[in-house]
């Protein structure tokens, strides 16, 4: 019993007509030709029967692939699974170990012809042997996959022309209905022109060099005197294996200098290649896909390009372009603008070759027409290793996934899609469902690492920029122009020279998850935008201008409606969160900023036309800003609180600073002081005892600078004071600061009095700055015949007052002020008096 296999290899993959995978999904295994259910499957290890053949499911690494599994005595099946509409749709698939036995016997053969070779009649043949008909191996069913047409008799020294004899066997395998050209290993095949590669033809070249020695390509799928529409073209064509030498001429070694492309297909459909290598391209492309449908280069290197155009105009030139049927781009008619579409690029390699340097891009498209679109592109797992303009060149296309990629090196951006300007082109393409992830780029010199730029006229919708990752970009990390909700995220940006996440002039932008280290400029930029969030990213280090930057574009068009959520931004060269020009009804809440090491003086700053905004329960503690440095807000002062508040720093914390005053209260509090309590709480007054010290509760943030306190009589004045003095006090009631003794000066009824702090903890000062945010008090000691009553909300008894850590009455019988410097001064326990609530402020 002869085992097959089959499945297994990358190709293997069910998907539907628009690409997407198709997990966990009942397949049918027919015998090829014949049609016959073959139920005897078995496992990879040969032994262990398989009872049904599905993909794999969703939650597998390779969701959709059909794994590897063995067949009995077949030789070639057609997988059977049922499309979107139940009608059965067949995959041809020849045994893996057909083409390796086929090839030993071909090998083999041609051992043997070198000799002599048997006949049925008995007689011997000497000297070299032609074969009139196809070499099929033996004990196989006569279908394409097992015709095999030998190219011998050629020279193989990369000098002489061979396309004559090369070329007759791919004659030979298109009057045969298709077959496998096999170019034996170990010789340079010299090709003058192109070599024409027909229907159902594979081109069976490991080991093997084909080499230009005239001024054209290699091979291509038409003849120059043939017409085609749409992708009705020769179709179904593989190359597998071998060294495509374009032979580019650079002006001392090489023979083509026209602009000519190396390998190229046009309007056609199923075609791969597969293993190959191709070297030193001309002007033009090492592989086109023009017009084609179902166009795939897989595991291929593509190797060293030279610009040989009058002037060097040419510097765009793609490795493999994706292109369309049209006067100037198709090398023959019809010019219908046919798209190639289904195209994928997989796992393949763009670099210099040993003589010649990158290419322009490495994949892509340059050319477009009005209403047609490039469908269904995949680029993933390449490594591409410089270029001379962007990496990757979406023009044009329209559900395109570009996935998993290393581009280092190129001269502009890693990846960029976009299309043409409406206003030259003369009309307005507007793709959607652009999808660009897992890619990591490093060192772009200039544009963004990736980039969707649309225009104004030409909107994208559907783009994600996710998971990604820039290093050290000559400029912008991930940037969106014009585009409908795009989705900016989870992505890295370590070090570029401009900003970090970049999205502009669109609507409904998400810019979460991402990673901006040491950016040049903003670490995430949004203008001219509507609607939109950007949420939960983290910044660390901008060298100029601000973490996250919410303001106008450079045509005036503003930013609105911008949610600004849960970010952590450190170390920013100015304000951590940029409210600018025009930005209007934008809420920036619950994010952390943190100065670290960078310059910036306050956590967010508003232009005064940030109208109608909101600053909410954001964490600014840490940085050694007071209220006002740490919001420095414009004339249209912010929502900071509920019930409209406006005062500051309402809900934000800044040092630990959450003002324990309601919406209205906080707004009634006058700028620049802090408040015992609100005037809308005072409407009685309380009379302190002579000689006793009261203090009075006051929260004050770290930095606050107390040159004054004062204190309001009511209807009763002092009467023969001989000693009144204010102090402030630590939440341990140890004095920081205190004013002169005012003696006998009178203190009227009804009368704000308001004295200058002269002695702190340094010894005389006109001024205390406190250490930090949280519980403090006022005091005020009054000795006097009759005692002036103070305004504030009342008092309440030394049961209730005294509870830890209190407030009210603490030493008696005191007259002139404690010595605050030195050892200082520390009130006693409370308890002496009630607890005075006075209404009392610092300035």
């Amino acid at each position: 019993m002869a085992l097959y296999t089959y499945g297994g290899t990358p190709a293997d993959v069910l998907v539907t007509s628009t690409g997407d995978v198709v997990p966990d999904y009942p397949l049918l295994v027919r015998r090829a030709g014949t049609g016959e259910l073959v139920t005897a499957l078995y496992e990879d290890d040969g032994t262990t029967p398989i009872g049904e053949l599905r993909t794999n499911p969703s939650s597998s690494s390779q969701p959709g692939a059909i794994r590897p599994f063995k067949v009995a005595d077949v030789t070639a099946i057609d997988f059977e699974y049922l499309d979107a509409s139940g009608n059965p749709v067949r995959w041809y698939q020849a045994g893996r170990e057909v083409a390796a036995g086929a090839l030993e016997t071909a090998q083999s053969a041609l051992a043997e012809a070198d000799g002599k070779l048997d006949r049925a009649t008995g007689g011997t043949v000497q000297g070299p042997t032609t074969f009139e008909q196809p070499l099929t191996a033996p004990n196989l069913p006569d279908l394409v996959g097992a015709r095999w047409f030998i190219v011998a008799g050629a020279t193989g020294n990369g000098v002489a022309d061979d396309r004559a004899v090369i070329q007759a066997q791919l004659d030979a395998a298109h009057a045969a209905g298709g077959g496998v050209v096999f170019l034996p290993p170990g010789k340079t095949y010299g090709v003058s022109t192109f070599l024409v590669v027909y229907d159902r033809t594979v081109l069976w070249a490991y080991g093997a060099t084909l080499k230009a020695t005239g001024n054209s390509g290699l091979v291509r799928n038409f003849l120059g005197t043939e017409t085609f529409t749409g992708y009705s073209g020769h179709s179904g064509i593989t190359l597998l294996g071998g060294t495509y030498d374009g032979n580019a001429s650079d002006g001392t070694t090489g023979s083509v200098t026209s602009e000519t492309d190396v390998i190229n297909f046009v309007h056609c459909s199923d075609i791969t290649v597969r293993d190959v290598t191709v070297l030193n391209c001309s002007t033009a492309h090492a592989l086109e896909f023009n017009s084609t449908d179902g166009g795939r280069a897989i595991n291929c290197r593509f190797l060293g390009f030279r610009d040989n155009s009058s002037g060097g105009t040419r510097q765009f030139s793609e490795a493999v372009q994706v292109d369309m049927a049209k006067s100037g781009s198709s090398s023959i008619g019809s010019f219908d603008n046919t798209p190639s579409r289904n195209i994928t690029i997989s796992g393949c390699y763009f670099g210099p070759s040993s003589r010649l340097g990158p290419y322009g891009r490495a994949v892509g498209s340059h050319t477009v027409a009005d209403t047609v679109y490039y469908d269904n592109i995949t680029v993933t797992g390449c490594r591409i290793d410089g270029t001379l303009q962007e990496g990757i060149h979406g023009y044009g296309w329209r559900r395109a996934v570009i996935s998993d990629n290393v581009i280092t090196g190129t001269g502009m951006a890693g990846i960029k899609c976009t299309v043409p300007d409406p206003a030259t082109a003369g009309y307005a393409l507007t793709p959607h469902s652009i999808d660009i992830h897992g890619n990591v780029i490093d060192s772009n010199a200039s544009e963004a690492a990736a980039q969707v730029i649309g225009f104004a006229t030409a909107l994208y919708r559907g783009v994600a920029i996710t998971g990604n990752t820039s290093r050290s970009s000559g400029s912008v990390g991930f940037r969106a122009d014009y585009t409908n909700g795009p989705v900016i995220a989870d992505n890295i940006v370590d070090s570029s020279s401009s900003t970090g996440v970049f999205v502009q002039w669109g609507t409904d932008a998400t810019l979460s998850g991402n990673s901006c280290r040491s950016t040049g400029s903003n670490a995430l930029n949004v203008t001219g935008c509507t609607g939109g969030a950007v949420v939960g990213n983290v910044v660390n280090g901008t060298s100029s201008n601000f973490g996250i930057f919410v303001g106008q574009a450079g045509d005036g068009v503003s930013s609105t409606d911008v949610l600004v959520s849960g970010n952590m931004i450190t170390a920013p060269a100015s304000s951590g969160i940029r409210l600018s020009t025009g930005a209007v009804r934008c809420t920036v809440t619950s994010n952390k900023v943190r100065k670290g090491s960078g310059a910036a003086t306050s956590a967010v700053s508003m232009a005064s036309s940030a109208t109608d905004c909101a600053l909410l329960f954001n964490d600014f503690a840490g940085n050694g800003w007071s209220a006002s440095t740490a919001l420095s807000v414009s004339t249209a002062a912010p929502f900071t609180g509920p019930g409209g508040m406006q005062a500051l720093p309402g809900t934000n914390q800044v040092d630990g600073d959450l003002t324990p005053l309601p919406a209205l209260e906080a707004a009634l509090r006058s700028s620049g002081r802090f408040e015992t309590t609100s005037r809308l709480r005072c409407g009685t007054s309380s009379t302190p005892t002579s000689g006793t010290l009261y203090l009075v509760p006051i929260w004050l943030p770290r930095g606050t600078v107390v040159s004054n306190i004062t204190f309001v009589s009511g209807g009763t004045a002092a009467a023969s004071p001989t000693n009144w003095w204010f102090s402030l006090h630590d939440s341990s009631r140890k004095m920081l600061a205190r004013t002169a003794d005012q003696t006998t000066t009178a203190w009227p009824a009804n009368t704000v009095m308001t004295k200058a702090v002269a002695q702190t903890t340094a010894g005389s000062a006109s001024s205390y700055t406190t250490t930090y945010t949280g519980l403090h008090y006022l005091g005020i000691m009054v000795k006097a015949t009759t005692q002036p009553n103070i305004v504030g909300e009342g008092s309440v008894a030394d049961v209730v007052a005294s509870v830890s850590p209190g407030y009210g009455g603490t030493d008696t019988g005191m007259s002139t002020p404690p010595t605050v410097s030195g050892t200082g001064f520390t009130a006693g326990a409370f308890g002496a008096g009630s607890g005075i609530m006075a209404y009392a402020y610092t300035s």
